[in-house]
C-alpha cells in the first residue's frame, strides 16, 4: 500500500468510527436509569490524533456528560417522584457529527481513488 493510500485509508476508518459512535449515541439517547444510579449508557465521542507518517488515528472515548432528570412515572426505573435519569445527548450535534463523518468519508474515498489512479499510471509507465 502506498503512503497516500494509507493516509486515505486512515481517514476512511476515522470517518466510519465517527459515524458509528454518533449513531450509537442517537440510538441510546432515551436510555433510562434510576435517579442517582450509574447511567445505563455513557455517550461517546471520537478523538482523532495525527498519525506518524501522515493520516489520523481515531479512538472512541467515553464522554462524561451530565445526566438529565426526566419525568416518566410509567418507567419501571422511575423514582418515587416519577423521575428517571437519561444521558444528555444533543440530537442536533449528533446529526451534525454524522454529516461531518459522511463528508470526511467521501473526501477520503476521493483521495484513495486518486492514489489508486496515480499507482496505475506509474505501473503503466513501467510496462
Amino acid at each position: 500500500m502506498t503512503p497516500a493510500a494509507a493516509i486515505a485509508g486512515s481517514g476512511l476508518a476515522a470517518a466510519t468510527l465517527g459515524l458509528t459512535v454518533s449513531a450509537a449515541n442517537l440510538a441510546n439517547a432515551n436510555d433510562t436509569s434510576a435517579p442517582g444510579a450509574k447511567s445505563a449508557y455513557a455517550p461517546r465521542a471520537v478523538r482523532q490524533t495525527p498519525a506518524p507518517g501522515g493520516g489520523v488515528s481515531a479512538q472512541a472515548v467515553t464522554v462524561r456528560t451530565a445526566q438529565l432528570l426526566v419525568y416518566d412515572p410509567a418507567s419501571p426505573v422511575a423514582g418515587a417522584n416519577g423521575l428517571v435519569q437519561t444521558p444528555e445527548i444533543d440530537p442536533v450535534s449528533e446529526i451534525t457529527n454524522q454529516i461531518t463523518a459522511g463528508r470526511a468519508f467521501a473526501f477520503s474515498l476521493e483521495a484513495l481513488k486518486a492514489a489508486n489512479d496515480e499507482q496505475k499510471q506509474l505501473l503503466d509507465l513501467k510496462t
